[in-house]
């Protein structure tokens, strides 16, 4: 048997506490670090200290499939222009992945590991639900200081959204991000840990208030999955119905807290009358924005970036090489940048004056010209790793599930629908917290919490 670091059980809780909460602080920054950033890599710091604590190294196969895998990378660093910090953090997120998933499997305190998850995963969905409160009846929120996920450095994040429902954000910049790094936390202290009634209850109601098609999509899976393993919980029972409920139910701030200050207070049909004075028919007006309103399904289902991504890997997918995490971005980004390309040319060769007009709103065409001067990302974490390190990741991944099932069906099956949780997240770096999550699947028995 390892021997134990010389920590006690309750401070090595204590131990994982602080990176596991700061890594669900997304929408915080620290004199412009993302707090998340802090929390994944004081994660990798203390495996670190605990491996060579317990004098726990990569064996050679591992060490030649991580550099097999940074090889596209490595080899094209001299050849492209790109900001060095952000290709050191994903080469240094990859490295810590393989890495923590490593060895988790080898710890004797994953119980410990799996308390202060449980606690920390608590603390936010419980913080989330106030936030959720806070944004439609003004309470207090502490302020949201890390840019927006837009093309602009300095973009607000968005937490309001005015005929149609609100959405949950909680700690993070947006829904989908929420679900994300959330989910599986949630399916890991599901199927090792055992959460109690009321937590079961309140992840339903958080992730059923994002209204993200990916919860929808893997709350599905989950129901299915339990299914096949035969385990039938109650708990999962109230756990779906709470999700399906908030996730189909309208929540429109606007009509619940008429008085938030973002919600305007009538509608205007202005009109200049001859003295230059603007009027306003509120009813005709209020009349119209109803009729409009009605149209708006309570769940909208939006698939632009969805058919983006299935196109651009239908034409990229063909060429079978890794890019490198440097250049799949831009090989996306120049893709979907044809069509403004092609608009951009004919306006010059036909309207030259008009591209001389700046305008603050309502560009012409697609609207999308932020494609000729930055690079947008690939929001899928498998197809963003397949593309920068090529066949070879989805060949392995398809080996490590195959051999999986093989060996125990049944938590083959769970593991698989974590790797799926975090391959299909909007995150495209394999982070340290995902390593974490699935090295937790293996070499433990369930521990029951009730």
């Amino acid at each position: 048997m390892l021997k134990k670091v010389y920590l006690p059980n309750s401070k090595f809780e204590l131990l994982y506490i602080l990176p596991l909460l700061l890594l669900f602080l997304d929408s915080y920054q620290v004199f412009s670090i993302p707090l998340t950033w802090i929390g994944n890599g004081l994660l990798f710091i203390i495996f670190l200290f605990i491996s060579l604590k317990k004098k726990i190294k990569l064996n050679q196969i591992t060490l030649i499939l991580i550099l097999t895998s940074l090889a596209p990378t490595l080899i094209n660093t001299s050849t492209i222009d790109v900001e060095l910090s952000y290709l050191f953090l994903r080469i240094f997120s990859f490295t810590a992945f393989i890495y923590v998933l490593y060895v988790t499997p080898h710890l004797d305190n994953q119980v410990d590991i799996l308390r202060a998850l449980n606690k920390v995963y608590l603390a936010i969905s419980i913080f989330s639900i106030y936030t959720f409160l806070s944004q439609i009846f003004n309470f207090y929120e502490p302020y949201r200081n890390r840019p927006g996920t837009g093309i602009l450095g300095f973009d607000v994040q968005s937490n309001f959204w005015i005929s149609s429902s609100h959405r949950m954000v909680g700690t993070f910049r947006e829904p989908i991000f929420l679900v994300s790094l959330l989910f599986p936390a949630f399916l890991v202290l599901h199927y090792k840990f055992g959460l109690r009634t009321y937590s079961y209850l309140l992840s339903g109601l958080v992730f059923g208030l994002t209204k993200s098609e990916l919860a929808l999509l893997i709350v599905v899976l989950f129901v299915i999955t339990d299914i096949l393993i035969n385990k039938y919980d109650k708990r999962v029972l109230y756990f779906f119905i709470v999700f399906l409920i908030t996730f189909f139910v309208p929540i429109k701030e606007c009509d619940i807290s008429p008085s938030n200050f973002e919600c305007p207070l009538y509608t205007m049909d202005e009109k200049e009358d001859a003295n230059g004075v603007l009027e306003s028919n509120p009813a005709k007006n209020e009349s119209s924005e109803l009729n409009n309103i009605s149209k708006i399904t309570n769940v909208q289902f939006e698939d632009r970036e969805r058919s983006d991504i299935l196109a651009f890997t239908n034409q990229f997918i063909k060429y079978g090489t890794g890019f490198g995490f440097q250049n799949t971005n831009s090989l996306y980004t120049e893709y979907l940048s044809i069509q403004v390309e092609r608009e951009t040319y004919l306006v010059n060769r036909t309207s030259p004056k008009y591209l001389n007009i700046q305008y603050l709103a309502k560009s012409f065409g697609t609207g999308r010209y932020f494609l000729l001067y930055e690079d947008i990302n690939l929001q899928n974490n498998f197809l963003f790793n397949f593309f920068s390190i090529g066949p070879l990741y989805g060949i392995l991944l398809f080996l490590f599930i195959i051999g999986l099932l093989n060996y125990d069906f049944k938590n083959g099956l769970k593991i698989f629908l974590v790797l799926i949780s975090f391959s299909l997240s909007s995150f495209e770096d394999l982070l340290p917290v995902y390593g974490l999550y699935l090295g937790l699947m293996f070499k433990m028995e369930t521990h029951e919490d009730k």
